[in-house]
């Protein structure tokens, strides 16, 4: 029984250190993003070597077997390999296949290690929870710091929190926001359930500061998922009257602290900047992206077979914008994780990735989990969240992002491996 017992705190230790590996100390590093591939290796690292002396040496590797994602993931990862053997900068294809292979050893770490924990799903619901708690308190109190001198900045850096960038720390911050909903709804006590308003009320006055336009669309997910419950619920509807008027109170709450902090220090508010997002090629930043679109997708069917290699669209893409670059600013990234995939991958990369995000799906419909698990509604508006982040940015070079987006993926992974053990 003590044996157990130990290997349940180990096994949630080992979680814990995955997600949080974006969190540890940046030791003065201009890119900070470095030190967290650092950090999520050596996790990584140290796991297997747990698994390998705890287990002796029994990997299970029949996980492989009963889960399509992790089935998909692995060819993804064969796909990545092959492509550094035509990549022009093989170093930096090194590199990137490294950070890639991180986050497929950290999805199967995850995986191995909720099989030994009770009531997986809620344990990573709950890690999730706190993340959040830790992110919103990082990011606010500078917020109020500002607030309190005068200094307030929409969009200013100093909010960027544990990601170090404002759009990421948005970003992270709407990924969580349905397992926040998810709380409120099904938390009894009314205290409770206010406490976690003001946590949600918090959290959408730092992303309507942040001003980053795909986390507004990302919370419009949320709340349709939420609808989506409703409807799901209806028989309870009395029920969550309560629960849906602290949602609305705390949102309206967040838009008039966002609004009021603008008005006192002559910045732009939530409001205004909503009303920008829009498709039109005269914004600069949709003709961006648009441009960048263009020019993988161009690479890509010209090459269908072989592309650039991975991690090498940083260096051909100036190629393609060389004619639009102003100072030293480069189309790092294609602003689209898949299209990027099919410009270094090819065919055999691209399906592979998506076949991830579809074998989810599958999953879920197919074991029409949505109707025997309410929770499994805010388990997919998590995902839809990272699939608009994919298509608008570049959460695949994120540590952040990526150890969240592997958090949701074993939740369903564990879930369709049961599944299949039972029948």
């Amino acid at each position: 029984m003590k044996i157990l017992l130990k290997e349940n705190y180990i096994s949630k230790l080992i979680i814990i250190l995955i997600l949080l590996s974006y969190a540890w100390p940046n030791f003065t590093s201009i890119d900070r993003i470095g030190n967290q591939w650092l950090y999520l290796s050596l996790i990584n690292l140290l796991s297997i070597i747990y698994i390998y002396v705890r287990y002796l040496g029994n990997f299970d590797f029949n996980l492989f077997k009963e889960n399509s994602i992790l089935k998909w993931y692995t060819l993804y990862i064969i796909s990545s390999l092959v492509s550094i053997l035509y990549a022009e900068n093989i170093p930096e294809a090194i590199i990137t296949f490294n950070q890639m292979f991180n986050c497929f050893v950290g999805l199967y770490v995850i995986i191995y290690n909720l099989r030994k924990i009770e009531n997986p799903k809620n344990f990573i619901f709950g890690t999730l929870l706190v993340a959040l708690f830790i992110e919103t308190f990082i990011s606010f109190y500078p917020i109020l710091k500002d607030i309190e001198n005068g200094n307030f900045k929409f969009r200013s850096m100093t909010y960027s929190g544990l990601a170090a960038n404002i759009n990421i720390t948005a970003f992270s911050i709407v990924f969580k926001f349905p397992i926040l909903l998810y709380y409120i709804i099904k938390k009894d006590k009314i205290l409770h359930k206010i406490l976690l308003s003001i946590l949600l009320c918090i959290s959408l006055s730092i992303v309507f500061i942040l001003g980053t336009r795909g986390a507004f669309l990302g919370i419009l997910i949320g709340f349709v998922f939420y609808i989506l419950y409703m409807i799901y619920d209806i028989k309870y509807f009395k029920k969550n009257i309560l629960t849906l008027f602290l949602v609305v109170i705390s949102t309206i709450a967040a838009i008039l602290f966002n609004t009021l902090g603008s008005i006192k220090n002559n910045s732009t508010d939530v409001l205004q900047r909503a009303s920008t997002i829009s498709l039109s090629t005269n914004d600069g930043s949709v003709n961006q992206r648009l441009r960048y679109y263009s020019q993988g997708l161009k690479h890509f069917i010209s090459n269908p077979f072989m592309g650039v290699g991975i991690g090498n669209w940083k260096i051909k893409s100036i190629d393609y914008d060389k004619e639009d670059i102003f100072g030293y600013t480069v189309p790092y990234h294609a602003h689209n994780d898949f299209v990027q995939t099919a410009a270094e991958q090819g065919v055999f990369g691209l399906v592979s990735y998506l076949m991830i995000f579809i074998s989810f799906i599958i999953i879920i419909i197919k074991n029409n989990l949505f109707l025997k698990d309410s929770s499994f509604i805010f388990i997919s508006a998590c995902f839809c969240v990272f699939v608009l982040d994919s298509m608008l940015n570049f959460p695949i070079s994120r540590p952040i992002s990526q150890v969240q987006f592997i958090l949701i993926l074993s939740i369903v992974s564990l879930k369709q491996i049961k599944i299949k053990n039972e029948k």
